[in-house]
């Protein structure tokens, strides 16, 4: 079964989607901790660091969706389509360092962290997807399998052998 390139874009492009819509969520909801403080009112149990690798997170997720929509559209220049793949795995370190940071701070999470969480795992299937993507189309063999059988001897180790006193 053959799958278009343009049916993996679209795919990717869904999930980043549903990632920064994720990480928006999980941003403004409050309940960071199960007694109801969020990301923002923690009284000095949250770090700010956390607050601002996730927003950070969420800007790289918002333009790497807009580039990859551009991409989809055929907008975006041949030679800038890295940068979708660039801000995806940014954006998926920065989730992930953001909730490890929150996480060695505070121990009890809510549903809040759990969705921060649930992007981070949209985001960085969507960063696999696209590098499959960006693979096949800078080859250019989208679908071909080509076999050939190599004519050079493989290289055999000859090992001395021991001589017996």
């Amino acid at each position: 079964m053959k799958i278009s390139e343009s049916t993996i874009l679209t795919l990717t492009t869904v999930i980043a989607g549903i990632a920064a819509l994720f990480t928006l969520i999980g941003l403004t909801t409050p309940k960071w901790l199960r007694n109801g403080f969020g990301l923002w009112n923690c009284n000095n149990v949250c770090s700010p660091s956390t607050a601002a690798l996730t927003i950070l997170s969420l800007l790289c997720l918002v333009i790497g969706f807009v580039l990859l929509v551009l991409l989809l559209i055929r907008v975006l220049p041949r030679k800038f389509r890295f940068l979708p793949l660039c801000l995806l795995v940014i954006s998926t370190l920065f989730l992930l360092i953001s909730t490890a940071s929150y996480l060695r701070h505070v121990g009890i999470i809510g549903y809040s962290y759990e969705l921060v969480v649930t992007a981070h795992a949209f985001a960085f299937f969507a960063s696999v997807l696209f590098a499959f993507w960006f693979g096949i189309t800078t080859n250019g063999k989208t679908g071909t399998t080509t076999t050939t059988r190599s004519t050079i001897q493989s290289p055999t180790i000859v090992l001395p052998t021991s001589r017996v006193l």
